[in-house]
């Protein structure tokens, strides 16, 4: 109930803005009933236990509370220990408040009054941020100061800071230059088309890949010169399959690969390469050897994927970014920017991204992998810790917890 119920695909669908709400949701006794039994019930037992460890602490405890499935965590523990410092971190996008209204007044309430225990609430961008605060005062109306980032709830104030989270550099690099990953490139090295086209993605609808698949067949019919010189490899890890909206979307996924390849393929040529498998090597060498490398999610909280291939690319590969992704607040400047709804603007951009000149392909790709190195895991772990000793007093119990 508190997993594949409410939080996917009740809380995702909200979040990722995946709802057809002509349709859907239906909230029935269903939902109501895995809130109460489910969710609610989940995050108490998980606070009861934090609270239980927190206790034992010598200094002021600091807890660190992390996505959707726990939003209600923090109040739990507040209630129990008010001088406690608590911060939550969002993976994922924050709807707009309109958005939030999907879910009835009582569940959409208790999870920002669960966030708003918090001393500091992080975001992945700075639009989630913006989004939190316009919720918190149009859906509860409370008082918000939009330069501080800051919302006043029960007496307190609650920051809302944005940490985009990135990559660990080091161990990046030493898996992308591992054997294991040398051997991968072996075999991709045989077929390797003159033009590849990637994408690294789980079958979620939020990654749109249906539309992907569509823009590619756009550029096939506009650019005929390509047919046989290029081949999209799409490497995919099957997600959630026990919730139905999934499988369906596997399905469809699986058929718009097998049109393509029938409409378009020849006896010596395939134009889509469709693997469902998990393999951190092939998925690391496929982001070495890209030409192209497509990230279109609907919307995402980040998507690392962008941040590993711009890392770790030996080919100048141009990475063509979904506008809805929060790694496109950091990366917008050096790749190709696109509305993921838009096939038709799609596929252009996946061509200028093959046609590009070298110096401006290297230009690109030195820019963005120069934002991956310099706003590493480290600098997202360190820029909390120093919002913590700066925004929460005391300062000094903080800097002393480990």
């Amino acid at each position: 109930m508190h997993y594949s119920v409410i939080s996917n695909p009740v809380l995702w669908f909200i979040q990722h803005y995946l709802w057809d709400l002509a349709n859907e949701p239906v909230i029935d006794d269903r939902i109501h009933q895995a809130w109460s039994d489910g969710y609610v019930e989940v995050n108490r037992q998980m606070a009861a236990k934090v609270v239980e460890l927190a206790r034992r602490a010598r200094n002021r405890p600091l807890v660190l509370v992390h996505d959707y499935q726990l939003y209600l965590v923090p109040r739990f523990v507040r209630q129990e220990m008010q001088g406690a410092v608590i911060q939550f971190f969002l993976h994922v996008p924050w709807a707009t408040p309109q958005y939030w209204k999907v879910l009835p007044k009582e569940m959409r309430d208790a999870i920002l009054e669960g966030l708003l225990a918090c001393d500091i609430v992080g975001f992945q961008s700075s639009l989630d941020v913006r989004n939190f605060l316009l919720t918190c005062e149009e859906n509860l109306g409370l008082q918000v100061d939009e330069r501080e980032r800051a919302v006043v709830a029960g007496g307190r104030i609650v920051y809302a800071r944005h940490y985009p989270i990135s990559v660990d550099v080091p161990m990046t690099m030493r898996l992308a230059s591992s054997r294991g990953v040398k051997r991968q490139e072996e075999d991709l090295a045989p077929w390797r088309p003159e033009h590849l086209i990637a994408r690294i993605d789980r079958t979620d609808p939020s990654k749109n890949i249906v539309r992907g698949f569509i823009a590619y067949e756009k550029l096939l019919r506009y650019h005929p010169e390509l047919r046989g010189k290029v081949q999209f490899w799409a490497f995919l890890q099957p997600s959630r399959q026990d919730v139905a909206a999934y499988s369906r979307y596997l399905r469809h996924i699986r058929q718009t690969a097998a049109r393509l390849n029938i409409e378009f393929g020849t006896q010596e040529w395939l134009p889509v390469r469709l693997e469902i498998g998990e393999s951190e090597r092939k998925a690391m060498a496929m982001l070495k050897h890209f030409d192209v490398l497509l990230v279109n999610p609907v919307y995402d909280g980040l998507n690392l994927v962008a941040k590993e291939g711009a890392l770790v690319n030996q080919v100048d590969g141009v990475v063509v970014l979904s506008e809805n992704a929060g790694a496109h607040e950091e990366l917008r400047e050096h790749v190709l920017s696109i509305n993921p709804f838009d096939v038709e603007a799609t596929a252009a951009a996946m061509h200028a991204g093959l046609m590009l000149a070298l110096d401006e392909r290297r230009r690109m790709n030195e820019g963005a992998r120069h934002v991956v190195r310099t706003n590493d895991i480290a600098r997202w772990i360190s820029n909390q810790v120093q919002d913590l000793r700066e925004l929460v007093a005391p300062a000094a119990a903080v800097s002393s917890t480990p």
